[in-house]
């Protein structure tokens, strides 16, 4: 087994025991465990910054610990996710240690294309055969139901396919975060763009119709739009073709996703109750206090940012907030795809995210040591 090989296969990995609905969370558990113990010969490339914010997190993982402690009274209360969330950590380490942010990404966007052609293979399915997707096995992941080709999932609702590109991932909003990071680390990667290329990933995020996806996407077609004359030509083109669709997708999303709207409101609602409850819990409340809280009472967060700060409060908040601001330094967009994303879902433990809080740091020491150069 070559060596390219095996880290697209640990790129998968990273991929699915974060986004895919398919696997059990203790199967996902033991891959990541698994993923950490075959990269602990990289902690001995001891990075003194990277360490410095490891021992951050750990820190304030096992101080919640020891708080949420008063939350049980018993040993089996313990919530999993105080030893999952920091292995997470852990391996996202060890992965930044192993992969250069360049290296990372490169690795990344190789795998997520194959993705994005599967998603699309999905797509035509529910648009021009829809009913051969109801011979596919069936699934249920929480509150929805999804039909599964395994390279893609499609949503149902009761005996209607929701016509939105799910992708592997258990919702659309997640899998345009796969998508955007995908072109993304295309476009940082290669300075010439095979526009097909670009196409794939434009098709693929539009069909998700996620509305953080579509405003990401834009973020994105802007830089290519600055960066590339023959892109320009071809955004501008798209844009005067398709203006009608492109239209009635706007009035979509205002009606029916943005600021007013049902779909919205059901999401900032639990998003304001955490600050709301939250406020009161310095430290969080703790993994097994967020779950007694919630047991019967209002819908927790959707968000990363609302389920960091109730579980565990303004310290690692601000702290992670801050590891990802330093990406700032070298990679803007990349920060802004992470954060409006962190506002949508609740990724923010996922093995694939947290290498860049990492990867932050070594933005800063790039940035400070080509000052000093030019100096």
């Amino acid at each position: 087994m070559t060596k390219t090989f095996k880290t697209y296969i640990e790129i998968i990995l990273l991929i699915i025991t974060g986004f895919s609905p398919l696997l059990p969370q203790p199967i996902k558990a033991v891959l990541v465990l698994i993923l950490f113990i075959l990269n602990l010969k990289y902690a001995k490339r001891l990075d003194k910054k990277k360490l410095f914010t490891l021992g951050v997190f750990m820190y304030l993982f096992i101080l919640n610990f020891i708080y949420d402690l008063s939350n049980i009274s018993a040993v089996d209360q313990i919530n999993i996710l105080s030893f999952y969330f920091p292995l997470c950590f852990l391996l996202g380490f060890l992965i930044s240690q192993k992969y250069s942010i360049k290296e990372y990404l490169y690795y990344y966007e190789k795998v997520i294309f194959i993705i994005a052609i599967f998603s699309l293979i999905g797509v035509a399915l529910y648009i021009f055969f829809p009913d051969l997707l109801w011979n596919l096995p069936e699934y249920n992941y929480y509150h929805t139901n999804h039909k599964t080709a395994f390279l893609f999932n499609i949503l149902i609702s009761g005996n209607s396919i929701v016509k939105r590109n799910a992708g592997i991932a258990w919702e659309p909003g997640a899998f345009q975060f796969l998508l955007n990071l995908g072109l993304y680390s295309y476009i940082e990667n290669n300075e010439k763009i095979n526009l097909f290329r670009v196409a794939i990933y434009a098709m693929a995020i539009i069909f998700t119709r996620s509305t953080a996806g579509l405003i990401i996407f834009l973020l994105v077609t802007f830089k290519i739009f600055m960066d590339d004359k023959k892109a320009r030509v071809l955004i501008i083109m798209s844009v005067l073709i398709f203006s009608v669709p492109i239209i009635e997708e706007l009035f979509y999303q205002i009606r029916y996703k943005l600021v007013g709207s049902y779909a919205f409101n059901i999401r900032l609602q639990p998003f304001l109750n955490a600050f709301n409850i939250g406020k009161n819990y310095f430290l969080g409340m703790g993994n097994s206090g967020f779950d007694i809280y919630y047991r019967n009472k209002t819908t927790p967060p959707w968000d990363s940012i609302g389920q960091i700060f109730i579980r565990y409060g303004y310290v690692m908040l601000i702290y992670i907030l801050f590891t990802l601001s330093n990406l700032l330094k070298q990679y803007k967009l990349l920060f802004f795809i992470l954060l409006i994303t962190f506002f949508s879902q609740n990724i923010w433990f996922f093995s694939l995210v947290t290498p860049f809080y990492f990867y932050g740091i070594s933005c800063y020491d790039i940035n400070k040591s080509a000052n000093k150069s030019q100096g």
